[in-house]
C-alpha cells in the first residue's frame, strides 16, 4: 500500500505539483467549491432563525444572495470538472510518453519473448485506469475529504459529542480502507494479469490462424480459451465481490452515523439549546455528508483497481533497461566487418552460430547463403546491434559493436528487412529517417533513383509532405521507400535480409540498379533465399547449422 502510494505521488509530483500554477487553480477551485457547498445551508439556517424578526426586503435580499451563490457554485463546480479532466488525462499522456520510452530500451530479445499486446496492455489498459484515478477519483477524494472536514468542524461547533461521534466514524472508515487495499489490491492485480495473458494468446492465435485453420486445430483452441476465459472470469467475479465488501460496510457504518446525530440534535433541540435553524443545518450537513461519503465509498472501492494497474506498471520500470551501443565512441572507422570466434544462441540452450569467423573489407558487396534457420539473420542482427554475442566479439569499422555511441552507430549502418515496416508518418520522414540536413532536392532525386518520384509528386496531394500508412502503400513501394532512404544515407554499411522474398522481378531490377550504380563506397552484406538478385558479388558466404562452411575469400 504504502509502496504503490509513493508511485502515484512521484508521478504527481513530476507532472502535477511540478507545475505550480495548474496545482494552484485546482486546490483554489476546490477550496472555493467546499467553501461554497457549506456556506449555503448556514444562509438557509439563518433566514429560518430571522423569518419573524426581519423585514421583508431583508428576505428578499437574502434570497437573492442564496441564488447568486447557487449560480456560482454551479460555476466552480464546472470549472472544477474541466480542471479534473485536464489533469487527468495530463498526467496520463506523461506517463504513456515515459512508459513507451522505456519499452523502447528493452532490448530485441526481449520485445521477441513478449506476446503479442502485452506491452499495449499496459500502456492503454492498465495507464486508462489511472486516467479515472488522476481526474475524477483524485479530485473526488480529496474535495470528499475537504468536504467532511469542513462539516466536522461545524459538528464541534455545534456540540462536541456530535463531532466526536463523526470523527470517530471517519476514524474507522479509514482504517477499514487503509486495512483492505493490499489484499484487493493482489486480487485485482491477479485478475489484470490473466486479462493480459489472454488478449496475448487471442492476438498470437489470430496471426496464426491461417496454421491453424491448416492442422485443424480449432476445436484446440477453442477448447483452450474456454479454459483461459473460465480462469479469468473466476478472478474477476472473486476480485470484484470481495472488493465490495468494505464499501458495503462503509455505507452501513454511514448510515449508522447520520442515525446518531439526529438523535443529538433532536436531543439538543428539545433542551433548548439548538434553534430550528441549527436543527436545519445540523440536518442539511448530515444530508450534505451524504454526498462525500458516497463519493469516498465509491472511489475506495475503485482504489484496489487503481493500485494494481500502479503495480503492474511499476513491475515494467523495475525491468533493466538493455540499451545495446550503448558505449561512448563515434563512428570514425571504414565500413570492414570482423566476426571473431562468435557463438550466440537467443536462448542459453538453443545455440545459434557457433565460434564463427570472417572479415568483410569495407566497400565489399558479399552474399550470405543458407537454409531457412541455419543463422543468416542472425549474423546481420550482431551486426546491427540488436544482440551481443555470447562469446567473441563484432567489429564494426575496427570497433566492437557495443562500444559505440548508439546514434554515432545508427548514422553508420542501415538495415532493410524483407518487409520494410510503414507507420502513419510523411513521405519525407520515411525517407529521411527522421534525419536533418537534406534538401528537397536531394530527396526528390533519391526518390526518382529507386522510381518512386511520379507516384509521389502527381498522385500524392502534398507530395512529400503526404502522411501515408501501411494501407496506402503497397509492398513493392514501401520497400523501395527503403531504398530510397539509403539512397539519400549513403550509410557505411548496409545489411540487406531477404529483400527479394515477396516482390515482383521489375522492382528487383530497380534495386540491382541502386547497388549497381548509388551504394559504391557502402559495404553490403545481403541475406537470400531466392537469389533473384543479378548482382555480382565480390564473394559468397555459406552457413549450415550454425557454421560458415564455405567463402570464396576473406576468412580469417
Amino acid at each position: 500500500m504504502n509502496n504503490n502510494l509513493s508511485k502515484i505521488y512521484k508521478i504527481m509530483k513530476k507532472h502535477l505539483l511540478g507545475s505550480r500554477i495548474f496545482f494552484a487553480l485546482i486546490l483554489g477551485g476546490l477550496l472555493l467549491e467546499t467553501g461554497i457547498s457549506l456556506a449555503m445551508p448556514q444562509m438557509i439556517s439563518v433566514i429560518i432563525d430571522n423569518l419573524e424578526t426581519q423585514t421583508v426586503r431583508w428576505l428578499a435580499c437574502c434570497t437573492l444572495l442564496f441564488c447568486v451563490t447557487v449560480i456560482l457554485r454551479g460555476g466552480v463546480s464546472v470549472l472544477n470538472t474541466y480542471l479534473s479532466e485536464a489533469t487527468g488525462w495530463k498526467m496520463c499522456d506523461y506517463l504513456r510518453e515515459d512508459m513507451f520510452r522505456h519499452i523502447f530500451s528493452y532490448s530485441v530479445s526481449r520485445h521477441k519473448a513478449a506476446k503479442a499486446g502485452v506491452f499495449l496492455e499496459r500502456i492503454e489498459g492498465d495507464i486508462n485506469i489511472l486516467v479515472g484515478f488522476f481526474s475524477n477519483m483524485f479530485i473526488d477524494i480529496f474535495s470528499s475529504l475537504l468536504m467532511v472536514v469542513g462539516i466536522l468542524i461545524v459538528f464541534f461547533q455545534k456540540s462536541v459529542a456530535m463531532g466526536a461521534a463523526f470523527t470517530a466514524l471517519a476514524m474507522v472508515i479509514i482504517l477499514l480502507f487503509v486495512k483492505t487495499q493490499d489484499f484487493i489490491a493482489g486480487l485485482w492485480k491477479a485478475a489484470r494479469e490473466k486479462e493480459t495473458e489472454v488478449l496475448g494468446e487471442f492476438s498470437q492465435d489470430v496471426a496464426a490462424y491461417q496454421d491453424i485453420m491448416g492442422m485443424q486445430k480449432e476445436n484446440y483452441v477453442l477448447g483452450r480459451f474456454k479454459g483461459i476465459f473460465r480462469e479469468f472470469g473466476t478472478k474477476q467475479v472473486r476480485a470484484s465481490f470481495l472488493g465490495n465488501i468494505p464499501a458495503t460496510i462503509f455505507f452501513s457504518l454511514l448510515n449508522a452515523g447520520e442515525g446518531v446525530v439526529l438523535i443529538i440534535g433532536m436531543i439538543l433541540m428539545s433542551k433548548g439549546r439548538m434553534t430550528i435553524g441549527n436543527l436545519y443545518l445540523v440536518l442539511s450537513y448530515v444530508g450534505l455528508l451524504n454526498m462525500p461519503f458516497y463519493s469516498l465509498k465509491y472511489e475506495f472501492a475503485q482504489m484496489p483497481r487503481v493500485l494494481a494497474a500502479i503495480g503492474r506498471i511499476n513491475d515494467v520500470y523495475e525491468e533493466k533497461e538493455e540499451r545495446r551501443n550503448g558505449g561512448t565512441m563515434l563512428w570514425e572507422g571504414d565500413g570492414s566487418i570482423v566476426f571473431d570466434r562468435v557463438t550466440f544462441g537467443y536462448v542459453p540452450e538453443n545455440v545459434v552460430l557457433k565460434d564463427i569467423s570472417f572479415r568483410i573489407e569495407s566497400g565489399e558487396n558479399v552474399l550470405i547463403e543458407g537454409r531457412t534457420g541455419s543463422g543468416k539473420s542472425t549474423i546481420l542482427q550482431l551486426i546491427a546491434g540488436f544482440y551481443s554475442p555470447d562469446e567473441g566479439s563484432v567489429r564494426a569499422g575496427g570497433q566492437r559493436v557495443e562500444d559505440y555511441r548508439s546514434d554515432s552507430y545508427y548514422d553508420g549502418i542501415c538495415y532493410i528487412m524483407q518487409s520494410n515496416p510503414v507507420i502513419e508518418d510523411t513521405v519525407r520522414n520515411h525517407v529521411t529517417r527522421y534525419r536533418d540536413g537534406y534538401t528537397d532536392k536531394e530527396i526528390l532525386q533519391a526518390l526518382r533513383t529507386a522510381h518512386l518520384y511520379e507516384w509521389v509528386a502527381d498522385e500524392l496531394d502534398r507530395g512529400l509532405d503526404t502522411v501515408i500508412s501501411a494501407g496506402d502503400v503497397s509492398y513493392d513501394r514501401a520497400q523501395l521507400l527503403a531504398w530510397a532512404g539509403v539512397l539519400l544515407m549513403k550509410p557505411k554499411i548496409l545489411l540487406v535480409d531477404e529483400f527479394d522474398g515477396n516482390i515482383q522481378d521489375r522492382t528487383v531490377r530497380v534495386i540491382d540498379g541502386i547497388l549497381s550504380g548509388g551504394l559504391e563506397k557502402t559495404t553490403v552484406v545481403m541475406v537470400t533465399h531466392k537469389h533473384r538478385s543479378n548482382i555480382k558479388f565480390h564473394r559468397t558466404m555459406k552457413v549450415e547449422a550454425g557454421k560458415l562452411v564455405n567463402s570464396s575469400a576473406g576468412m580469417e
